[in-house]
This record gives C-alpha cells, structure tokens and sequence, in this order.
C-alpha cells in the first residue's frame, strides 16, 4: 500500500515536468507552422488564389515533417531524463507511430508543393540542388519508414535493418538541414535560420551525451 502511494506521489511530482516536454514541442511546431505567413518565400509573392493556399500549407507540411523528424531523432535516442519522465515503452509506442506520420507528411509535403506548377513538373538540374535534395531526402524517408514497417514481411533480419536504419538515421537529419536552409528564402537569413541552426546545436549535443553514455537511459 506504502508503495503504491509512494509510486501515486512520484507521478505526480513528474506532471509539470511532462508539461513542459509537451509544450516545448507544441511551441517548436507552432513556430514552425508560423513560419509561411511570417516570412513568405518569393514564390508566395506570386501565387493567388487556390495555388498560394496549396503552397503554403505545402511549406507547413514540409516544416511539420522536420519537427517529427527532429522528435523521432529524440525518441530513438531517449535519454534518461525523458525515459524518467515517459517510460521506455511509451517513448518506444511514440516512436513507432511517428514513423508512418512523418512518411504522411512528407507526402503531402511533396504533393502540395509540386500542386500549383503540375505535379509531372520535378525541379532538376544544377540551379535546383536544394529541391533535389528534398526529392533524395523524401526517397530516403521513405524507405527508412517502409523497412521498418514491413521488416518482417520483408524477412529482414533485425542485425541487417539495423544496419540500414542506423546510417539513414544520421543522414537524413543533415539533407533535412541543407533542404530547409537552402531551399526557401524563408531560411535564409533571420529569426527562422537562427532557431533552426541553434535547435540542430542542440540535439546534436543530446545525441553526443546520449551515445557517449553520459545521458544514456538505464538498460
């Protein structure tokens, strides 16, 4: 009974923090939503209508799709704070249902960008580098997402997904960077390029203290 209780109270005491994950996360996507009708690319300039609806929802598609990403990078590494705070199986439950939601997304993402100019018209060439990295990245987020829904069907072995996973997790957070710094105009300069450099800082410091086994969560 004493321990029950002592368990009621130690939950209790873990609300606030909890909170404030949630509204740290609510805050980052909110911001991130925000960021089309605060600073508008060249191409909403131009856009009227029906098209410049598309467009923008497109770009918070895009910008919703990188702060799941950001949280599916957070959630695979846990750390013992948000283990404490969560549990290990909801931050495992949460991490698996993120997966399909960033393919979602990104999907839409794609469709709605490509929307206004004819979805056959796929920006290519050197002058489009950014937005041919955004089409890798897609592929790539793709697959990672696929494999790891269907592995068993797949017949993949959890020693070769690992193997594939792993890598894909590291590089796909870097084209997420280089597609949003250097295919919108919103990115370039200003509140929205520092935010975003100064929050990729700082995961990257969590994921150096997590792997380095400094915030790593207790097998």
């Amino acid at each position: 009974m004493d321990r029950a209780k002592k368990s009621g109270q130690g939950s209790c005491r873990l609300v606030p923090f909890r909170l404030m994950v949630v509204l740290g996360f609510a805050v980052l996507l909110g911001g991130a939503l925000a960021v089309p009708f605060q600073y508008q690319t060249e191409t909403l300039w131009y856009k009227t209508g029906v098209d410049k609806v598309l467009l923008r929802t497109g770009q918070q598609a895009g910008l919703t799709t990188l702060v799941l990403l950001l949280a599916q990078i957070v959630l695979s590494l846990r750390g013992r704070f948000l283990e404490g705070l969560f549990g290990a199986a909801c931050l495992l439950r949460w991490h698996r249902f993120n997966g399909p939601l960033l393919a979602c997304t990104a999907c839409c993402h794609a469709i709605l960008v490509l929307a206004p100019e004819g979805l056959g018209n796929i920006p290519m060439g050197k002058k489009y580098w950014p937005e041919m990295v955004g089409e890798g990245l897609f592929i790539l987020l793709l697959a990672t997402v696929l494999l790891s829904q269907f592995r068993s069907r797949l017949q993949l072995d959890y020693k070769t997904w690992r193997a594939v996973h792993r890598p894909l997790g590291y590089l796909i957070p870097v084209l997420a960077l280089i597609h949003v710094l250097f295919v919108s105009e919103s990115f370039a300069q200003g509140a929205p390029r520092a935010v975003l450099l100064v929050v990729f800082a700082v995961l990257t410091l969590f994921a150096v203290l997590v792997k380095t086994g400094r915030w790593r969560a207790r097998s």
